[in-house]
């Protein structure tokens, strides 16, 4: 098999270009598949979280742009003029230039003649106005001041300026329909930005209500939701509210209609109107003279980096949100160990704010707070003189203890539950509010699905899965094994390895005889023992010995994992890792066993069942992962593309890898011809009469913007694969997007107005879906906590014209099925599923060993050849199993 440099340069002389030609978004997507009668499935009722916006025909809305100027005077009498409409990032500083902005446009509206009538009017806290009438003048501005505005001593006034936007000025509510096409470029989607924006506007003015960004709300007290609470370390308390996307959608008539989707939203917050000190104080451990290398600090460090704060020192002590904002970045040396330059001469922290500001400071030796100053460099500030900015979200890497396990359950509500208490805090937050009757917003809508049937599923020797076997227990979907193998393995060099001192050496006989009850060839391994933790030297004897499988077993305490799969990647080593306290319950648990069977015969290139049905009669149907984890990526540093294909010697083992590639808007664009001419020359040598008559790729994690981008920089590349692969090579070519990052949530109806998960197979083809291009939603996998979330399919290219939709759904449902370890389906078909694994492993990879730079730049050939697995011959098995 080629390694990446070969590769890459197959690439290179064939002059493949790396950057996505623009602009793009005039060429149709796929076309929709006609709608299908008599489907084979089940139908059953659903319920949605879409709510149809009704509009009242004939009404026009014009769009303005704002500019809202501040003014401060500066030491030399000259004029500051900073925009706080046009504020880019995120975070606290963007929030209050939107609240400054708001504060600064409702006091305009009560001065301006041109504001005072017509309307309603809608303004988005920043650089627009949407309007349901025409104002007087296409332009106009004026002046507004006063200490409601700023409390900055220096703040003159502000200038707020109005006029109608040069482009998309005039939208009606007759455009819904335009604002789709299957050109995506030639999508008019002022009606669709203007409506996202108007249905926000009553929870932007509610005095409840706190907005984050325009489409997330959290309700300030929410005593009247019946839902828990938690609270965490430092005052962090949990809020609830909701989000909103506003959608044009197939509706249930002949023309395209919108939908306002609306998601519940659980999330922690930091505690507002205190002092960092008072946090800090909150935790257990605290005292005011540690120091920044202290174990508290390096234990709870990450909890407050990223947090925003206002300084409370000096003469701007007394501007409210006007004062100074920073970001914490670090903790540094004490105010009375740091020392910086002034006059020419050295002084501590501890002295300038005695000198600067007559303040003696309370906890001089405290660690500092490490921010950016103005001129880029690191400034340290005393704990004492900050202040955290309010209606802070708790992010994932700041939490600490159990405050993500408890907001996780807290956000897991059951489906009547979820339900309920989303339709309390909409109408709450009034998100279903009506300007003037000009618009309104439906009950849920509802529609009905169909769940699919489940595949059919053998063992060796025709044993078929019995699906309603009266011994099987759990949810209908799991299934129990009807035999051996269908592919069962050999394995007659391989080696145990326990931790020195803690064998178990009886585990073996229980997994030898299991191995052999399944169909598997074995023989006894040779037993090995780590010791003082070293296990690089196990990896060198095994290769010496030329080892099939190291299988550890070893105490969860010692957690090896990692180190395991690192070396296992650099020595080409198959490995597999059981924990000691599971193999002791060996003897007792047989399902356990058969668990670790299931995946030893599985990593040693053997296949536990096949789906024989018609959708998968197709041999020569190369179907294709590639999906990333996105951890490991900031800024533009390396991430793992996870990619996978039933590229082995069935055309249902999948197999796979991950490549390293430089983190960008397009992560996978770049590498899709060198991984799919390494994945078709893997089909190539496994199954040589197997020649792909269609490549079907899923892509996870691709956005709707970048619908445009994939069925013409993509579907390019695919085709430049093929190319390099066999010039006359011309396969079918499908690529279908698959999506969780979307706000439908779905529900089974139940006989007496309930509601509960769907179950799994569960299809909805229609009126929630786009207009234009064939999308599904579908439940692959059974919510075992909470409720279940689907996951949207989007066929964005596809040249077999007269293939119906239902074959990609019955396709998608049964690769959910193909598992082989646990016998009940995957939320995502198994080749994304398998990709995201790879992608995981991947990051870890980088994590532990780095990558490769030359130059100061990322080296993303000689990363991929040293941390990665193309030329391994592991690769093309399924290592990561």
């Amino acid at each position: 098999m080629s390694n990446i440099t070969q590769v890459t340069s197959s690439m290179a002389s064939a002059s493949l270009s790396n950057k996505a030609p623009l602009p793009v978004g005039h060429q149709p997507l796929a076309e929709k598949k006609p709608k299908e009668v008599n489907q084979e499935g089940t139908p059953v009722q659903i319920v949605t979280n879409m709510r149809k916006i009704n509009l009242e025909k004939n009404h026009s809305i014009f769009k303005y742009s704002v500019q809202v100027l501040f003014v401060y005077q500066k030491s030399d009498g000259t004029e500051l003029v900073l925009e706080k409409s046009k504020s880019v990032g995120s975070g606290c500083d963007h929030e209050r230039s939107k609240s400054h902005c708001l504060r600064v446009y409702r006091k305009a509206a009560k001065q301006c003649q041109e504001l005072k009538s017509g309307g309603p009017f809608c303004y988005d806290s920043q650089g627009c106005l949407y309007s349901f009438s025409k104002l007087k003048n296409d332009e106009f501005s004026t002046n507004i001041t006063g200490s409601d505005i700023s409390n900055n001593p220096k703040f003159l006034r502000v200038e707020f300026k109005l006029a109608k936007v040069q482009e998309s000025f005039q939208t009606t509510t007759n455009d819904v329909a335009k604002s789709v096409n299957c050109r995506p470029a030639l999508q008019e989607k002022t009606i669709l930005e203007a409506m996202n924006q108007i249905v926000s506007t009553a929870p932007i003015n509610h005095p409840n209500v706190l907005t984050i960004g325009n489409c997330v709300h959290y309700l300030y007290d929410d005593t009247n939701i019946d839902i828990r609470s938690i609270t965490g370390e430092g005052g962090k308390s949990s809020a609830v509210g909701a989000s909103k996307s506003v959608r044009t959608l197939e509706g249930t008539g002949k023309t395209p209609c919108l939908y306002m989707a609306t998601e519940l939203k659980t999330t922690l917050f930091h505690p507002d109107n205190c002092s960092l000190l008072k946090v800090f104080m909150d935790y257990r451990g605290f005292n005011g003279s540690l120091k920044a290398n202290s174990p508290f600090v390096l234990k709870n460090k990450n909890a407050f980096i990223g947090l925003w704060c206002y300084t409370t020192h000096g003469k701007c002590s007394d501007w409210k949100d006007d004062r100074p904002m920073i970001k914490i970045k670090d903790f540094g040396l004490s105010a009375k160990e740091t020392t910086f330059e002034r006059d020419n001469k050295k002084i501590s922290v501890f002295n300038y704010f005695q000198v600067k500001y007559n303040m003696t400071l309370k906890y001089p030796d405290l660690f500092t707070v490490v921010a950016r100053g103005k001129d880029g460099k690191n400034q340290h500030i005393p704990v004492e003189c900050l202040d955290l900015c309010n209606s802070q979200t708790v992010r994932t890497e700041q939490m600490v203890g159990t405050e993500q396990a408890d907001l996780i359950k807290l956000a897991a509500a059951k489906p009547h539950d979820r339900k309920k208490i989303t339709d309390t805090v909409v109408n709450s937050i009034g998100l279903a509010s009506e300007p003037k009757g000009i618009i309104s917003v439906g009950a849920p809508e509802s529609v009905t699905g169909l769940v699919l049937p489940k595949p059919d599923i053998y063992f060796s020797g025709g044993k078929k899965v019995f699906w309603n076997d009266p011994k099987k227990r759990g949810p209908a979907t799991d299934f129990m094994p009807a035999g051996t193998f269908i592919k069962p393995t050999k394995l007659t060099n391989w080696e145990v390895v326990f931790d020195n001192g803690v064998q178990l050496v009886d585990c073996i006989q229980h997994l030898t005889s299991t191995m052999r009850q399944l169909g598997m060839e074995v023989s006894n391994p040779t037993v090995s023992l780590i010791n003082r933790g070293y296990l690089r030297s196990i990896f060198e004897n095994a290769k010496a010995a030329n080892r099939q499988l190291i299988m550890f077993i070893t105490k969860s305490m010692n957690n090896y994992h990692t180190e395991i799969k690192c070396l296992e990647q650099e020595f080409d080593l198959l490995t597999q890792d059981i924990r000691f306290e599971t193999a002791v319950k060996l003897a007792q648990q047989q399902n356990t066993r058969k668990n670790i069977i299931y995946k030893t015969n599985m990593k040693l290139g053997g296949l536990n069942y096949e789906l024989r049905s018609g959708v998968f009669s197709n041999s020569k149907r190369l179907i294709i992962g590639f999906e990333t984890s996105q951890r490991g990526g900031l800024g533009d540093a390396p991430i793992a593309i996870g990619f996978a294909a039933n590229m082995m010697s069935h055309s249902q083992q999948f197999a796979g890898g991950y490549m390293f590639v430089k983190k960008s808007a397009d992560n996978y664009g770049p590498v899709i011809p060198e991984i799919l001419l390494t994945i078709l020359k893997q089909a190539k040598a496994n199954r040589p009469n197997d020649r792909p008559d269609e490549l079907l790729i899923y892509f996870s994690g691709v956005s709707e913007g970048q619908h445009a981008l994939v069925n013409e920089y993509y579907a390019n590349q695919v085709k430049a694969a093929c190319g390099l692969f066999n010039e006359s090579f011309r396969p079918h070519i499908t690529l279908i997007l698959a999506s969780k990052v979307h706000n439908t949530r779905v529900y089974k109806s139940e006989n007496g107005g309930g509601v509960c998960n769907v179950e799994p197979g569960t299809v909805i083809d229609h009126t929630i879906v786009s207009p234009v291009l064939s999308e599904w939603y579908h439940a692959g996998s059974l919510a075992r906590q909470g409720t279940s979330k689907l996951v949207k399919y989007s066929l964005i290219f596809n040249t077999k014209k007269n293939e119906k939709l239902s074959v990609y759904e019955r396709l998608t449902n049964e690769l959910c099925y193909e598992m082989q370890i646990v016998f009940h389906p995957t939320s995502l078909p198994i080749p994304l599923h398998i990709a995201g694994t790879y992608s995981e492993r991947g990051s870890q990879m980088l994590a532990l060993k780095k990558p490769i730079y030359t130059n100061g730049e990322f080296n993303q050939v000689a990363t991929n050849e040293q941390l990665g697995y193309a030329s391994k011959k592991l690769f093309g098995t399924r290592f990561n199993a």
